[in-house]
């Protein structure tokens, strides 16, 4: 029941309710869109977890956190569609990123953009600790931009305009317009054929249709390497050859050629493992056991080994910390 009020729209998202509200939004999405069997799975690989940066701002007093754009936030994200030339994929919703109101104002002291009242936190990247947190200043705040003014992010920008990748203004193109990302063509579009010059505007194909970018319109699609033709992305129990004939939230047992779910804690695996655990693979590097996450100060050789997800290099060998808190 309590889950169920979470996710239901209209009411306010408290602060400590909102990781478990955007984890049920995204299974929605990923179960409507065919990319998990189920929620349970779903939540099993799904690990969300908290911003300590975020949280220590708010009770510091330099970010407000507004509960009626949090449940815009979960909203949009729950009812998204699966078309990836939409333009709800092109950018995220607006009321994710306004949910966090920064109260620092410009020219004063920073380390993460949330924090600021302009939105936008200049760093001296050149000069930032690799394992450190790193301190900047608010950029001034400034009014919308029109075509071919400086942006950082969509806010900076007039309605209808879209802060493209050479961090300008400008208005998404049209059929055969150049592009360097999706989000820079019109709804409807992707980008197609960028890589160190830029591509052009198009629509993505779908099932059944040829797919010469490797690229198709619905999140559950895939490029089939044999016909090069978009064909559904294997679930649980369907057959396959090699890892890209599933979803990318399961993997193909090469062994009995099936699409399967990922592995959980005391379970064999190749490589990823869901729910609290990770894969500890044997000396051959291709198979392995899911064990627990590993607590502080134990050795690890990567984020994902971690239960604060945080795995950083140390002068001998790499341990679990805690997560950074920035603010």
């Amino acid at each position: 029941m309590i889950l169920a009020a979470i996710a239901c729209g209209g009411s306010p998202v408290g602060y400590s309710e909102i990781d478990e509200a955007m984890e049920l939004a995204r299974c929605e999405h990923l179960v409507r869109c065919k990319l998990v069997p189920d929620e349970a799975y779903c939540h099993e690989l799904l690990r969300v977890l908290p911003d300590p940066s975020i949280s220590a701002a708010i009770a510091a007093h330099k970010i407000d956190y507004d509960g009626e754009r949090a449940r815009g936030c979960v909203d949009a994200t729950a009812s998204q569609g699966c078309d990836l030339a939409a333009g709800d994929a092109h950018t995220p919703p607006p009321a994710c990123s306004e949910m966090f109101i920064g109260r620092v104002v410009d020219g004063d002291a920073c380390s993460i953009d949330a924090e600021c009242a302009s939105g936008a936190c200049v760093l001296p990247l050149a000069t930032c600790p690799e394992n450190a947190c790193c301190v900047g200043a608010c950029r001034a705040t400034r009014a919308s931009g029109g075509a071919g003014d400086a942006c950082d992010n969509p806010r900076d920008c007039k309605s209808g305009l879209v802060c493209g990748q050479d961090r300008t203004c400008r208005a998404p193109g049209a059929v055969g317009e150049p592009c360097r990302i999706d989000r820079e063509c019109r709804d409807g579009l992707a980008c197609l054929g960028a890589s160190s010059s830029p591509g052009s505007c198009g629509p993505l194909p779908r099932a059944g249709e040829p797919c010469p970018y490797q690229r198709c319109a619905e999140e559950n699609l895939r490029c089939d390497e044999g016909t090069h033709r978009c064909t559904a992305v294997g679930l649980h129990g369907d057959p396959c050859s090699t890892l890209a004939d599933c979803s990318i939230d399961m993997e193909c047992d090469l062994s009995a050629h099936v699409c399967r779910e990922f592995p959980s804690i005391g379970m064999p695996c190749q490589g990823t493992c869901v729910g609290d655990s990770f894969c500890a693979l044997d000396d051959t590097g291709t198979t392995g056991l899911c064990v627990a996450l590993l607590p502080d100060n134990a050795q690890c050789g990567g984020d994902q080994e971690c239960v604060s997800a945080y795995c950083p290099d140390g002068p001998i060998f790499r341990s679990c910390v805690p997560a950074l808190v920035c603010f």
